[in-house]
């Protein structure tokens, strides 16, 4: 299928508060035409690296029967970055991106005549790998040459038990710069096989040289260093969606010295930053996720709005493409100016930004021992999990837990006779409870156990480098020298959860006479998925109490339940760490919902579960308000594993002037409740129809799912179905 591109939803210019002036956001030809295949690229498929499986198998091979695993894996991260062909587009002004392709047939038969010798190494422990934010900082500080050093002197100072780590890391961090300089020969060839671009692409290979050794010292350095870090770390170590994380504070001081030298105007720098998410597009394929955070606070508390927050803003909109997306640190003293670009963005039907409670986030990250400096220094992992920035090693969505199946689960086991038949409603909750903290048990026991083999067959010499406080200790990042070590998991579909026991309290133990029903009864209905009892489902839908109205009952459960979930996650260990909670789900809503029976909230087979921690899908009768006064009932300061909050509205909605501020008033209301995190669709349910229909007539129109960003028409139909049935809210 060919797709076409509609720019018709991308702005020319948008007003910037902090500039006082109007930014233009047409990008130029050569940027737009690398925008464009990177979308096609997308809708069509990115593939891996094809030559990464025989570089491995190389590896291993030359492994002397004394060599430390340590050793092997700086070796292997080094050889990948060492072999690995890179891939250059003509008008590219951050560059470094690895071919990523299909393998070729001979390709092919090499991989598979190297299977064996994989086979050979030990597997992977499983856990978390990817979500990695950098420390940018130390690297901006010191530069490669900088890290490089301080692995040699830490070893000259180090015991003998620390040899093979520091080992270890110096291979590793000479391959990245070797990577560099790499990139910086491919440049110079293309600058000697064009003509009209030749003085641009020499200048990339000396930047590429420069950052090699050197700390960046311009703009442009700093955010081609960054791009390189994050190639190095993804493909040359498996760090997957490593992020360009908090790019307003990090790249701050080089656009700052640069626009007081005359170096950069502010249209290069955004464009800069453009083709860094372009980049980030031609690595990833849609339904996954890439992030960047601007504003918060700075390690003495105080805001740090400055025109980069609005440029990394104003790249979104620009590029329009699914990666990153933006989360707004939002606290008391962020500028109303800010808050009201924001809007106005959201307004436009780009999905970004997010908001984040950065008070809320900060004062949770003290409660797991992080420092007050490192506390303001965070990042949504990828979608809304939470992670130190430059200092952590932290597993998230380990697992997902289904809320519902342990309703169902219990309602079987009883109706089998494995159960006893529970006196009363009380009794019944109990139960559930009992099964739902015995698989968070399990799992985290599971868990541990990956944690502790992944000190023996994990290991990271490269990321060692740029956490602290791997080099300091001498210890690699899998085996406990990071500054911050913890799992973190996400429950799906409280609402269905809370909304069901409501329903089976009110219909089983409450209603008597013919309209009543046993819970063999109703289990019995459920498993025929309410064939014949559609009268029924459609009483449990529109005439009880459902979560997200702002009715004490169902929200009661629901802060019940999430307080039950929070302290039996805590009261688990895995690794280094109590286990850490969090409620939202990407896409697992609508997986689990496909492998869910019919619910007793109403909810048919198959279909999603709720898709963040707010009302089920379509039940937010009362209206937006009541939405967030439902959700904000419960304490979300301990869901450092993510908390999405949804909410859609019309385009008509936002319209005007007084809706941007009555949205900006919803979306203050929510945070300054306590609430961890919302998102706002504005997009008609017609256009998403039409999508449907016609998707190549729309291939990037972008959505918010639950916790993240992807194009409409990437989605299977029933996640289509998914953010189209959502409530879409008018303001009154």
């Amino acid at each position: 299928m060919t797709y076409d591109v509609d720019i018709s939803r991308r702005l020319d210019a948008v007003a910037v508060p902090a500039f006082g002036a109007v930014l233009p956001l047409t990008l130029r030809p050569e940027i737009e035409a690398l925008r464009n295949e990177a979308l096609e690229r997308q809708q069509v498929g990115i593939h891996g690296a094809p030559t990464l499986p025989s570089i491995d198998a190389r590896t291993w091979e030359g492994r002397g029967e004394e060599e430390d695993w340590l050793v092997w894996r700086g070796r292997r991260s080094a050889a990948r970055l060492g072999e690995m062909p890179i891939e250059l587009l003509a008008g590219e002004r951050v560059v470094g991106r690895p071919v990523l392709r299909p393998p070729t047939p001979e390709e092919a038969g090499e991989i598979e005549g190297v299977q064996e010798r994989l086979a050979e190494i030990p597997p992977f422990p499983g856990g978390d790998a990817g979500h990695f934010h950098p420390d940018y900082e130390k690297l901006f500080e010191v530069g490669i040459g900088g890290i490089r050093e301080e692995v040699k002197t830490r070893r000259e100072g180090a015991n003998e038990e620390q040899w093979a780590f520091y080992d270890a890391c110096l291979i590793a961090i000479e391959g990245l710069s070797g990577y560099a300089l790499r990139v910086a020969d491919e440049c110079d060839l293309m600058a000697d096989a064009t003509e009209g671009d030749a003085a641009e692409w020499r200048e990339l290979a000396r930047i590429c040289r420069r950052v090699s050794k050197e700390p960046p010292a311009t703009f442009h350095e700093a955010i081609e260093l960054m791009f390189l870090a994050l190639i190095g770390l993804w493909f040359g170590e498996d760090h997957g969606l490593t992020t360009p994380g908090r790019m307003d504070q990090t790249l701050r001081r080089f656009y700052e010295a640069d626009r007081a030298a005359g170096r950069i105007g502010r249209e290069e720098a955004l464009e800069l930053i453009c083709c860094l998410y372009i980049q980030g597009n031609m690595i990833l394929g849609a339904g996954s996720a890439l992030s960047v955070m601007v504003g918060g606070r700075g390690g003495e508390g105080k805001d740090v709005t400055n025109e980069l927050t609005y440029l990394c803003l104003a790249a979104r909109s620009a590029t329009q493409l699914v990666y990153p997306t933006i989360g707004l640190a939002w606290h008391e003293g962020t500028p109303a100016e800010l808050t009201d670009f924001s809007c106005r963005m959201l307004g436009t039907g780009i999905g970004d930004p997010a908001f984040f409670n950065d008070e809320l986030i900060v004062a949770g990250l003290r409660d797991h021992g992080v420092a007050e400096a490192d506390s303001y220094n965070y990042m949504n992992s990828t979608c809304v999990e939470i992670k130190v920035v430059g200092a952590s090693h932290m597993w998230v969505t380990a697992p997902y837990f289904n809320c519902p199946k342990g309703l169902l689960e219990v309602m079987d086991g009883i109706a089998e006779g494995e159960i006893d038949e529970p006196a009363g409603f009380a009794e019944l909750n109990r139960l559930v409870k009992e099964r739902m903290a015995a698989t968070v048990r399990e799992t985290a026991e599971n868990l541990d156990r990956t944690w502790h083999r992944r000190g023996e067959t994990g290991c990271f010499p490269l990321a060692s480098c740029l956490i602290a406080d791997c080099l300091e200790r001498g210890v690699d990042f899998d085996r406990g020298g990071a500054r911050y070590n913890w799992v973190e998991n996400s429950f799906v579909g409280l609402a269905n959860l809370v909304d069901s026991l409501v329903a089976v309290e009110e219909l089983v133990y409450e209603t008597e006479g013919p309209e009543g029903l046993s819970l063999g009864a109703f289990r019995e209905i459920l498993r025929a998925d309410f064939e014949g009892h559609e009268p029924l489902r459609q009483r449990i839908l529109n005439r009880l109490p459902s979560y997200g109205n702002d009715d004490d009952r169902a929200d009661g459960l629901a802060v019940e339940w999430a307080e039950f979930l929070a302290a039996t996650t805590e009261g688990n260990v895995v690794g280094l760490h109590p286990y850490v909670p969090g409620y939202f789900c990407w896409v697992v809503h609508t997986h689990f919902g496909a492998d869910t029976g019919a619910t007793p909230d109403g909810r048919k087979a198959g279909l999603p579960l709720a898709d963040g921690a707010g009302a089920a899908q379509g039940r937010e009768r009362s209206g937006p308000t009541a939405s967030v006064l439902s959700t904000t009932k419960w304490d979300h300061r301990k869901a450092l594993g993510g908390l999405v909050h949804n909410v859609k509205f019309s385009k008509n909605a936002l319209s005007t002037d007084q809706g941007i501020e009555a949205l900006g008033n919803l979306i203050e209301t929510y945070l300054r409740r306590g609430g961890f995190e919302i998102q706002v669709n504005v997009v008609s349910a017609d256009i998403l129809r039409d999508a449907q229909e016609h998707p190549e007539n729309h291939a990037d129109l972008l959505v918010r799912v639950a916790g993240y960003s992807d194009y409409f028409v990437h989605l299977d139909a029933k996640m289509q179905g998914e953010v189209i049935e959502r409530t879409e809210h008018e303001f009154a």
